[in-house]
């Protein structure tokens, strides 16, 4: 399995995204953690750590992003190593330069392809970055 012993966290709000992330993931044998409103976030992921990735949804309910989460993760020096992915709808000509210019190591359009996100994972865990689109 390309996940295994893998701790992978996951912010998504939309219930069926969240579930097809965590089913994937858990089946190439990933331990996940899932927050849904980006509002606790951040203790969310320190009650988690150490992970070994994490994946965040750009577009969430309210005043908040997944940028403005990228941003307050980075400034936590234990999560500095660890590879921020963006999994999102947004419009990739826009939102895959803003998150490569803020420095995400990948972006994965949705929907995620189910034969490869597993793999993305694997891929951006072991240091190569992606930047995948649709």
């Amino acid at each position: 399995m390309y996940l295994n012993n893998k701790r992978i966290f996951v912010l998504e709000d939309n219930l069926e995204n969240k579930a097809i992330a965590q089913l994937l993931l858990e089946r190439a044998g990933a331990t996940v953690m899932v927050d849904r409103w980006g509002v606790e976030t951040l203790s969310h992921l320190k009650r988690f750590a150490p992970v070994d990735a994490i994946l965040l949804d750009l577009m969430l309910p309210g005043m908040i992003s997944g940028y403005d989460i990228f941003q307050q993760i980075r400034q936590e020096a234990e999560f500095n190593h660890v590879p921020i992915v963006a999994v999102s709808a947004a419009d990739s000509s826009t939102a895959l330069p803003k998150a490569r210019a803020l420095g995400f190591s990948g972006f994965i359009s949705k929907p995620i392809d189910f034969r490869l996100f597993a793999q993305q994972i694997k891929h951006v865990i072991d240091g190569e970055l992606i930047w995948h689109t649709s």
